[in-house]
Parts: C-alpha cells; structure tokens; sequence
C-alpha cells in the first residue's frame, strides 16, 4: 500500500479496515455506500472520492470483489479481482 498523505486520519483507514474484515470475502465491497458511512461515521476532512480511492486500494490488497455503486446507476458494476487481471 502506498504511503497515505498526512490529510489522511488514521481513523478512516482503521474504520476502513473494520468494515472490510468484517465483510463476507465472496461479497462485493459496495465502494460508494462504504465511503458514504465512513464520511457519515468519523470526523475527517477527506472528500468522498478520497475515501473511495482509499476502500479500492484496501480491498484491491484483500483480494476483495468490488461494486462501484453510482448513485442513480442501475447497471451491476461488479469487478471480479482475478478478472481484472485477466484483461
């Protein structure tokens, strides 16, 4: 993992951690909806999209499928890891 810039509070990264240990390992990790709770849940001043960047390289080292879940997309934007190392 690269090494985080001093904007980044150790308690978003902790809380980040949590909730992808926490997750089922076959589950894809909803991206949007995670950083959504995380902004809601600890006081940082990151924007959305740093946290996002922030749950995509801490899932991509678990190895963990994700789901870019956009607001207002109903497509399945399911990214298998291994998948994605294919092409």
């Amino acid at each position: 993992m690269r090494e985080l810039p001093k904007s980044i509070y150790a308690d978003v990264v902790i809380e980040i951690g949590r909730l992808l240990d926490e997750r089922a390992k076959s589950a894809p990790v909803p991206v949007h909806k995670l950083a959504s709770m995380i902004s809601h849940n600890v006081k940082t001043d990151l924007t959305t999209a740093s946290i996002e960047e922030l749950i995509v390289e801490m899932a991509m080292t678990r190895q963990l499928p994700m789901l870019f879940d956009l607001p207002g997309a109903d497509a399945d934007n399911v990214i298998s890891i291994a998948s994605a190392r294919v092409s």
